[in-house]
């Protein structure tokens, strides 16, 4: 597939863009019923649309604090992130929202919540929970680090970051972070966003990688002023980029820091998503980091150890007019059918979001234009971002978090809001999207989002949306699409490899439909999704051959698995186990590893 060349129009947008950014001195540069308790409301609106944000129905009621100042300090523009989790591995999606607060207060000035699932309905458990305070909370990353079944969560703060252990499931949460030694604390305060576990050494435990922002602090904090000489956030051009830290699990709950010697730590910029994928199929998880205003970077795996950043060999450095762009969060997921898997970025407005197409042999085309995805996305400034199939016709489609940074952005450039619409795409079959905007429902509320989370809450075999706004209340969304057609669900069980079964390979022949999918948590913008991994069938009621890949290279071959129903696959089993909705007996009798 080939990429259609800009045309006039375009190129006009694309500069005119940068245009922008350098008189912007304060800116940026270049309905199924719930399985316990009545269901919740159809509605809250009179034209519900796609989705339809339950979140206080349902018990979500949390509101982020963003400590925002009159000093229009750094910090404040990032936001929080959330995640979907199963803490207590009773079937149904947990959720965890974090918040920031003032700056100047450190630790304990913003409470973040934890909302236990109850049947599709949630309870609020952060009291006790070890989790209320974390300091100024950036990204949430959800992992089973050593491997006892139930998920552990690191929190990236500015001036410190924290690992969580889950006490089995009783709602506690130790933080463990010195023992472990993954604070980040080294070279005074960090700014670290997005968090990712991966195995990249596939010894069966989860490694993590920290992507770190800018080099910055309150003291070193520059006064910036916008075109209306008022104090607004700065250029992030005026702030040195940072280096990404990987740290390998060593086991026994402990990690050695190893990004100077695997190649990680060697190259600096200002990351802010980060994703674990197996971009060239060799076996070996590669890391991919989105930057802000510098070069997006791709570590290749070489299997041995280490790393080489070849984002520029692989195209995916920068955007189609070959500058980099304010790369914001990332999505992972083979949107074209082809059974390798692309990458989608979020940008600043005026820089239309990016679409990498992976063409195999290593290498990315840009298909941002050609996708029908740059021109929609253009006036919108793009934060978290997943890949999601909403209607269930098994093409992967879009869903983006927007909201911009500078509150008067509507009197500095015409056309620009500071509030912003969600942004849902639809997947054609063709390589192309179409952005759907009349029946959103309530994604088409303006806010200022910032990290965004796929996951199944109400168990329906639909994807739903989690959204942590900033200085707002958090969304859940609801997906009220794909009605009539069938989907199914995975769920895995590592024994060779890391418990979570992250990286497993999973590809599904369904009538005509050949899909594939790659389990992972952690990728958007500072947000953790459901590890299950979900396909849309369609009309098709049954999944005619299923075949798994293992990180440990086991694989495994099954044929006619019924649909509209959740399986459970253990590494060195030759079939999945069906497993009822919200059913937590089965992690009882099976335990840990």
């Amino acid at each position: 597939m080939s990429f259609r060349p800009l045309s006039g129009r375009r190129l006009l947008q694309v500069v005119g863009g940068l245009a922008v950014a350098l008189l912007l001195v304060g800116c940026r540069g270049s309905t199924a019923p719930a399985a316990n308790g009545p269901p919740l409301p159809a509605t809250r609106s009179a034209n519900p649309g796609l989705f339809t944000d339950v979140a206080a129905a349902a018990g979500v009621r949390f509101t982020h604090v963003s400590g925002a100042t009159p000093e229009h300090l750094f910090a404040e523009i990032t936001g929080s992130g959330c995640a979907f989790l199963d803490y207590d591995r009773d079937g149904w999606m947990d959720v965890i929202l974090l918040s920031a607060g003032r700056l100047a207060q450190g630790a304990g000035s913003a409470r973040n919540g934890l909302f236990r699932n109850v049947g599709g309905r949630f309870v609020d458990q952060t009291g006790g929970s070890g989790l209320e305070y974390t300091g100024y909370s950036q990204g949430a990353a959800v992992g089973d680090y050593d491997n006892d079944g139930f998920p552990d969560l690191y929190v990236t703060a500015f001036g410190g970051n924290h690992l969580f252990h889950n006490e089995r499931g009783s709602g506690r949460f130790k933080d463990v972070t010195v023992t472990a030694g993954v604070g980040d604390l080294d070279r005074g305060r960090r700014y670290a966003l997005s968090a990712a576990w991966g195995d990249f050494d596939r010894d069966g435990d989860l490694d993590l990688c920290v992507a770190h922002y800018a080099v910055w602090s309150p003291e070193t904090d520059l006064p910036c002023l916008n075109t209306l000489h008022k104090r607004g956030y700065c250029n992030p051009e005026k702030y040195l980029g940072d280096h990404s830290r990987l740290y390998r699990n060593e086991g026994g709950g402990v990690f050695k820091d190893v990004s100077a010697q695997t190649g990680v730590g060697s190259v600096t910029g200002r990351g802010m998503g980060v994703a674990w994928l197996d971009y060239d199929g060799d076996g070996w998880q590669d890391l991919f980091i989105t930057c802000d205003l510098t070069p997006n970077m791709l570590f290749h795996n070489t299997g041995r150890g280490g790393f080489k950043e070849v984002a520029v060999e692989a195209n995916v450095a920068f955007g189609e007019m070959g500058t980099p762009l304010s790369g914001m969060g990332v999505a992972v997921g083979d949107y074209d059918n082809d059974g390798r898997e692309d990458l989608h970025l979020t940008n600043f407005s005026h820089q239309p979001n990016s679409l990498f197409r992976n063409q195999g042999g290593g290498l990315f085309e840009n298909a941002s234009v050609f996708s029908g995805l740059a021109e929609p996305s253009n006036p919108l400034l793009g934060w978290g971002c997943e890949f999601l199939d909403y209607d269930l016709d098994g093409w992967k489609d879009l869903v983006v978090a927007n909201g911009h940074i500078q509150e008067e952005i509507a009197r500095l450039v015409p056309g620009l809001t500071h509030l912003q619409p969600k942004s849902l795409y639809r997947n054609s079959g063709d390589g192309t999207f179409s952005s759907v905007t009349g029946d959103l429902g309530d994604l088409a509320q303006p806010t200022l989002a910032r990290g965004l989370a796929i996951g199944d809450f109400d168990n329906d075999g639909r994807p739903d949306v989690l959204v942590n706004n900033q200085a707002g209340g958090a969304q859940l969304f609801r997906n009220n699409g794909g009605s009539g057609a069938h989907s199914i669900s995975f769920e895995f069980q590592g024994r060779r490899s890391n418990r979570d079964g992250l990286h497993t390979r999973i590809t599904l022949q369904a009538g005509k439909m050949r899909q594939t999918r790659v389990a992972r948590i952690n990728s958007s913008f500072c947000s953790s999704n459901d590890p299950r991994v979900q396909f849309g069938l369609g009309e098709n009621r049954a999944v005619d051959v299923a075949e798994i890949q293992w990180p440990s290279g086991l694989k495994a071959r099954v044929k006619g698995l019924p649909a509209d129903r959740l399986w459970r696959w253990i590494e060195g089993e030759s079939s999945p186990r069906a497993v009822p909705a919200g059913s937590s007996e089965h992690e009882r009798q099976s335990g840990g590893r």
